[in-house]
């Protein structure tokens, strides 16, 4: 009796999909990921690329330099101007770059510029402004300067100024309203499957309502209710955590609406694939889970590897936090800043939709 129970169990166990992927798949996908983020002494990853800018011949400059890349944690790569550097990092091709001047003295105030966003997250900005500045400060010891403060950090030109003193709640608040907002798929798909068991989709068929009109009326719902949690949320951020909006209020309630429409989508195409409510539960909240982290919910993409970052760009959430942070950081931002993540969204809803629309069965 006992061995049969073990056995049923045990195939029970083995068909649902979503469990085995729940306490098998999803911890790897962990495992890669926060491996890939977080480094420690004996890591052997490259040093990370850092492009620099100082005059020809500058002996303390060519010290800095040296020190820098005795350290291993960053590769020097000298460039022709400062003007090349600034755009490396404004067009995020680096996450940082040093403008070494030729009259460098930190007591005096003519310190090391380091071209760096101050409008990004604290996990990127904070271990590469300190290690920069341990490692050129023992450089310039001799010469007395190892007590004063020798980086500057500034923006570049070309991207919008941030604003000042943001807390991590500026990060927080938009990172888990994309990745719970985006669990209202989850809602959609088994919201579905339990009106198709119900035999609701059948006694609809015979009504004079035709099947497109049918979705929509369906869809429409969970649409208003998906605007509503987003605004809960950040309404919550600003009343309560200190979170503010940098940038144009009705460009955040636009980039909000296409998220709530992608989401509903994928909603749509999740409950086209059919299964029962409890493989749907399973599959799709380990599915949802994965976006959330590859697209940078849970830790910012930009602290991620190159190869992970790529990765992040093929889920909509990536896209939407991009958004956001340029709402909400960078001052001044409007509808045209978000126009690219704006068309991402809306064409990741409209693949999930069309996918969607082309396999439902209401019959099923």
């Amino acid at each position: 009796m006992i061995g049969a129970t073990i056995r049923k169990d045990l195939q029970l166990l083995l068909r649902d999909r979503g469990a085995l992927l729940s306490l098998f798949a999803l911890p790897i996908v962990f495992i890669v990921v926060f491996g890939s983020i977080f480094r420690f002494g004996g890591d052997r990853s490259q040093p990370r690329p850092l492009p620099v800018w100082h005059q020809p011949g500058d002996a303390r400059a060519l010290t800095i330099v040296a020190a820098i890349e005795a350290s291993g944690a960053f590769a020097p790569q000298r460039h022709d101007s400062p003007e090349a550097v600034r755009s490396l990092v404004a067009k995020e091709k680096t996450a940082a770059g040093l403008i070494i001047p030729a009259d460098l003295d930190p007591p005096a105030g003519r310190k090391v510029e380091l071209v760096i966003d101050l409008g990004a997250p604290m996990q990127v900005r904070g271990p590469i402004e300190g290690a920069l500045g341990a490692v050129i400060s023992q450089a310039l010891a001799p010469a007395g300067t190892a007590a004063q403060p020798v980086l500057e950090p500034r923006t570049p030109p070309g991207l919008a100024k941030p604003l000042a003193n943001i807390t991590g709640f500026q990060v927080t608040v938009p990172g888990n309203g994309v990745l719970f907002g985006f669990f209202i798929a989850l809602t959609v798909a088994m919201s579905f499957t339990e009106e198709r068991r119900s035999g609701t989709w059948r006694r609809l068929l015979a009504s004079p309502v035709s099947r497109g009109a049918a979705l929509v009326a369906k869809l429409l719902p969970f649409v208003v209710i998906g605007l509503g949690q987003l605004g809960f949320l950040f309404g919550i951020g600003a009343l309560f955590f200190g979170m503010r909006v940098a940038g144009s209020v009705s460009a955040l309630v636009v980039l909000s609406l296409a998220v709530v429409l992608c989401s509903t989508a994928l909603g749509l195409a999740m409950a086209a694939l059919g299964g029962t409510e409890k493989q749907l539960g399973g599959v799709g909240s380990v599915t949802l889970l994965v976006m959330g982290l590859v697209g940078g919910c849970m830790v910012p993409r930009l602290v991620m590897p190159e190869v992970m970052r790529t990765i992040g760009m093929a889920v909509p959430h990536s896209w939407a936090l991009d958004g956001y942070y340029t709402l909400l950081v960078r001052t001044g931002t409007g509808l045209t800043d978000i126009l690219p993540q704006l068309g991402a969204l809306l064409t990741f809803a409209a693949g999930f939709a069309a996918f969607g629309v082309w396999k439902f069965r209401f019959e099923r």
